[in-house]
């Protein structure tokens, strides 16, 4: 009874001593939630004023939406967490920093385990009271508004332990960073440091790698830290947020809890050894264990000096001289002024040369393993046989998304639903890859590519495949044919149960722009997938698509897909709608048709000259006058439907200019094509506007819309 009388004496005496933390914590929390909340509530209050919500159903679920958004997972109280974590671990321990304040606290006949107890505990109860409060008062408000039900009662309740296991970790590593140093600053830079320091290598590993390797990608294996809880709450903080089930949601949780709770308990142990070891003298001094400040010193040394060195390197334009020189030079600096802070004394620059030697030698070796590639990671090949499935990616970035109509990345869609199993030809292109500069390409595209292997591991790599070689066709018609790889790259083969949800479908030509009966989705998808069967490179690469099909679903989730002219079954769909139009447009229909020659080759030839100090002024003059872009471009009406049939037949819609597996170089960039379609028409074009965009196909530009175009003063 008397040692629990003397705790909670110390206990509440502690507290008096940190009223003004109290008060930070609780306003801080209020703040981000209750005021949070208000702001959420009064938004979808006036949309409901504003008849926004077309049930109360929609308006009572927008409201519970706002309570979780504002009590559960905020993403936005990153910031104040990690605030009140250091803050409170920092001023609770901070008399360690005080020589007098240590002696006078020794010379109370106090257990110093029970002390570390006292001051420990209250930073918690500070937090939580806070927090409980913050929280409390949010639910009350809520409820006052009819947004408070079970789930929603329960995503805060997971994230209130999310938010705790979170400040307990920050907390602990403040705590740990005042047991090693002896003041103030110092204590500040140890805990940033031990906070963000996986963080950071994480960024200069990610620069390091796309500088240095060929086939480095992150687009199916993120290169993110395995310990840092300020990535894990950054990271999947906003997930969390649109986690709709509660049972997802937990499943989600689960692994980060116990990762956190274990990091929280070991970084408190080591902190409570480091207490128990601190000496009294300690204080005022920079760093507590003169070992681990030297070991502190040479951790941090070798990635600031290779983030400066990368700077440098992005700025010289990778010079490999100048990148290794500021490597270098930072890692002697660096170590210098590390000494002179943790001895405040500008004589200690050349202290412990050996430690200084050991973090340049560090630099040296890092720099070395990148930039000569020591481990082979761009010459990374898989046995065949350790292999389970590979998943590939094409250049390809469409839109994805869940059974909730929640947008997903290509990366996730594919590594979900792509197994290739065939997989000789993903190899030897890789193979091919290897040591080949993409400038030596003619039509290079980039495969992002996981590697499953049997044992469990993942490897991502990214290369680039030239599909202008005949050689490599074999290979891509295996890849972009088999029934693995649509899987993975079109949503529409693998999912079903949206196209019972369209909002809205059309198809369109490029000008023509016909609505399709959305009851007819399923239908249309059936045709379409038939037609898929012919998809492979071959196909895709000698056709341009003749149209695309536009689908809308709920949550504005929207997406396209190409259609093509062998494609029998969905083109006879179209033509059952009236709604099947060719690309090329009926001379009848336009009005006229306004053609742009931009000059861009004048236009680089003249940043050539400018660049080139060699290069004559008479040459330069030539073209002087035209010194801007817009100088340069020449515009032409035409009116003649003689001339419109010479035109038609060699453009292509510039809304469909981008198609998988063709060089871009195929549209001639130089031109824009602006045809006007007729009023009195009844071409289908959308009457809002009147004219659509087309691009000339490269070479083929009528000889008479050259000379139209040209520059008139001779210097075309």
């Amino acid at each position: 009874m008397t040692s629990r009388k003397s705790f909670w004496a110390s206990s509440r005496e502690n507290h008096k001593r940190r009223i003004w933390i109290w008060i930070v914590a609780v306003l801080a929390q209020l703040m981000a939630y209750v005021g949070v909340l208000t702001v959420y509530l009064s938004r979808i209050n006036r949309w409901n004023r504003e008849d926004r919500y077309k049930t109360p159903a929609a308006y009572k679920s927008a409201l519970c939406q706002a309570a979780q958004d504002a009590l559960g997972f905020q993403d936005n109280l990153v910031v104040i967490v990690v605030g009140l974590a250091i803050i409170i671990g920092m001023q609770g321990f901070s008399y360690l920093y005080d020589r007098k304040k240590v002696d006078l606290y020794h010379s109370v006949p106090v257990n110093r385990n029970k002390r570390f107890a006292v001051i420990y505990i209250n930073g918690i109860i500070i937090y939580l009271t806070g927090n409980l409060v913050s929280l409390m008062i949010g639910v009350i408000v809520a409820a006052v508004q009819g947004a408070v039900s079970g789930p929603v009662m329960a995503v805060i309740g997971l994230g209130f332990i999310w938010n705790l296991l979170f400040f307990l970790a920050i907390y602990h590593i403040s705590i740990l960073a005042v047991m090693l140093t002896g003041n103030q600053f110092v204590g500040l830079g140890v805990a940033g440091t031990l906070i963000m320091y996986e963080l950071v290598l994480y960024y200069l590993i990610n620069s390091m790698q796309s500088a240095f390797f060929k086939t480095a990608s992150g687009f199916y294996v993120p290169h993110v830290p395995k310990l840092s809880v300020l990535e894990d709450y950054f990271g999947n903080t906003l997930r969390m947020k649109h986690t709709g089930d509660v049972k997802e949601l937990l499943q989600q949780l689960l692994p980060y809890y116990g990762k956190w709770f274990i990091l929280a308990v070991v970084i408190l142990a080591a902190a409570w050894v480091c207490y128990r070891k601190r000496p009294s003298e300690a204080a005022g001094q920079a760093m507590t264990y003169p070992v681990i400040g030297q070991i502190i010193k040479v951790a941090v040394v070798i990635p600031v000096s290779l983030g400066l060195g990368m700077w440098v390197h992005n700025a010289a334009y990778g010079s490999t001289v100048l990148t290794l020189a500021s490597m270098i030079g930072s890692g002697v600096i660096v170590s210098a002024a590390a000494e002179v802070i943790f001895d405040f004394d500008i004589k200690s620059l050349l202290r412990h040369p050996v430690t200084s030697g050991i973090a340049v030698a560090g630099i040296l070796f890092v720099f070395l393993i990148f930039r000569l590639d020591l481990f082979g990671y761009d010459m990374y090949l898989p046995n065949p046989d350790k292999l389970e499935s590979i998943a590939v990616n094409v250049d390809y970035y469409g839109d994805f998304w869940n059974k909730d109509f929640d947008y997903v990345p290509a990366n996730t869609f594919s590594e979900k639903h792509m197994f290739i199993k065939d997989m000789e030809p993903v190899l030897a292109l890789a193979d091919k890859a290897r040591g080949v500069d993409t400038e030596d390409m003619k039509n290079p595209v980039a495969f992002n590519v996981l590697y499953r292997l049997k044992s469990g591991r993942k490897v991502g790599r990214c290369f680039s495949v030239d599909i202008a070689d005949p050689d490599n066709v074999k290979y891509l018609d295996r890849i972009v044919g088999s029934q693995e790889f649509k899987n993975g790259t079109w949503q529409i083969v693998t999912d079903r149960e949206s196209y019972d949800q369209v909002l809205e479908m059309s198809y369109s030509n490029g000008a023509a722009k016909v609505a399709l009966p959305t009851a007819d989705a399923q239908a249309l998808r059936d045709a379409y997938l038939k037609d898929m069967e012919q998809y492979d490179f071959s196909m895709a690469s000698t056709q341009r698509p003749c149209g695309q099909i536009s689908f809308r679903f709920a949550g504005w989730m929207a997406h396209g897909l190409d259609v093509y002219e062998s494609y029998e079954n969905t083109i006879a769909y179209l033509k059952s709608q009236d709604a099947y139009y060719p690309v090329e447009l009926n001379p009848e229909d336009i009005e006229n048709i306004m053609i742009t020659n931009y000059h861009y080759e004048l236009s680089e030839q003249m940043n050539d000259r400018s660049v080139n100090a060699a290069a004559s002024w008479n040459s330069y003059a030539a073209v002087a006058e035209y010194a801007y872009e817009e100088d340069l471009a020449v515009s032409e009406n035409f009116y003649d439907q003689e001339q419109f049939a010479q035109i038609l037949p060699v453009i292509y819609p510039s809304s469909m200019h981008y198609a998988m597996w063709h060089d871009p170089d195929e549209l001639d960039r130089n031109y824009e094509v602006y045809i006007t379609l007729k009023k009195d028409t009844t071409y289908p074009y959308e009457r809002g506007s009147y004219g659509t965009y087309y691009k000339f196909y490269t070479g083929q530009v009528p000889e008479f819309v050259v000379q139209a175009t040209a520059i008139k003063n001779g210097t075309e």
